[in-house]
């Protein structure tokens, strides 16, 4: 998504990271990277928890998902793996942008 972040933007979405970290170990992690979207900190799993992203079998804590929610809030598409290759394409999210 780093690498393909101009034509998300141009399909009109907004993409948003969101770290299990603290702030100071997210801008460590996000100093490391160049990310052109913002990287929101939840260190307390409360956004992993309420879109059942939290593993506890996992070592990392977390599992790779993405979202697509519209203007309203509505999630209108998700994809949560158990693995980081499993996530979307950028074009099938593309795909999923354009049929909203």
């Amino acid at each position: 998504m780093r690498d393909r972040h101009a034509d998300l933007a141009a399909a009109g979405a907004a993409v948003v990271a969101i770290a299990p970290h603290t702030v100071e170990e997210a801008a460590a992690f996000a100093g490391e990277r160049d990310y052109p979207f913002p990287m929101l900190c939840d260190p307390g799993l409360d956004v992993f928890r309420a879109y059942d992203v939290q593993s506890k079998l996992a070592s990392l804590g977390q599992r790779p998902a993405v979202f697509v929610i519209d203007a309203e809030g509505v999630v209108r598409f998700d994809s949560v793996g158990s693995q980081q290759w499993q996530i979307p394409s950028v074009d099938e999210l593309l795909g999923v942008l354009s049929a909203l």
